[in-house]
């Protein structure tokens, strides 16, 4: 079954967009493995319009009134939309999970991040650090609540580097933080950096992300059937290999 619907989405990225385009939005932290899942989507099936953001960002797409037919957000988010009657719950499949990890630049010396105090001592040598903007992404959120339980929000709020969203880490490969704080699925993709591992014991942060169909989709068959294929065995291999856990 799943290569089957492997073989059904199999078609090249630069297709035509087409007024019957399932479009996609789908939070950062899918972007590789799922840019790789839809470069094998079919010509048979309507072409895949996919975009990536921010959770805070695709909220206040939203808001302004977009409809793609898909959404892919952290479960918290993706339960909202269905409280408030915007997605489908019986459409509702989770995807995977990943969580917040630390990067070093490559060939720099790896830092102890193992215990809760040897990171906090971690975070208080480093001289810049590199988070996405918490007002917009979940990771950001997540890391100013690490540093509020280890005490070290004031000592690190003026050498902490806030992205809007994006691979945030790129700025510890370009040598403009020592350490970049984001979700290991958004640090693996990134050349010239070295994932030293996720947060430690208690500190550790993971989030779940589900896949969903708006309830008003004109595309409901399809954008199913592309849930479908994301959740496929075949599937679960590619998003596993980019830094998921699968959901529990």
């Amino acid at each position: 079954m799943a290569s089957s619907l492997a073989a059904l989405f199999a078609v090249l990225v630069s297709a035509p967009v087409i007024a019957d385009d399932i479009i996609l939005l789908s939070a950062g932290a899918l972007k590789a493995p799922v840019s790789q899942l839809l470069e094998q989507r079919s010509p048979a099936l309507p072409h895949v319009n996919a975009s990536y953001a921010t959770a805070g960002a695709i909220r206040d797409r939203l808001a302004k009134g977009e409809k793609p037919d898909v959404l892919i957000l952290p479960s918290d988010d993706v339960q909202s939309l269905v409280v408030n009657r915007v997605a489908n719950p019986a459409s509702r499949r989770a995807l995977g999970e990943t969580e917040v990890g630390i990067a070093v630049r490559a060939g720099a010396t790896v830092p102890d991040i193992s215990t809760r105090e040897a990171l906090r001592a971690t975070l208080l040598a480093a001289n810049k650090v590199v988070i996405v903007d918490p007002a917009k992404g979940t990771s950001g959120r997540l890391v100013e609540a690490m540093f509020n339980a280890l005490g070290i929000a004031d000592a690190m709020r003026d050498k902490t580097l806030k992205v809007d969203g994006g691979y945030v880490v790129e700025a510890v490969a370009r040598g403009d933080a020592d350490l970049g704080l984001h979700q290991i699925s958004e640090i693996l993709p990134v050349k010239n950096v070295k994932l030293v591992g996720p947060l430690p014991g208690d500190l550790r942060r993971v989030t779940r992300y589900d896949a969903v169909v708006r309830v008003d989709s004109g595309n409901q068959g399809a954008a199913e059937e592309l849930i479908g294929y994301l959740t496929s065995d075949a599937a679960r291999v590619v998003i596993e290999k980019s830094g998921f856990k699968p959901a529990r």
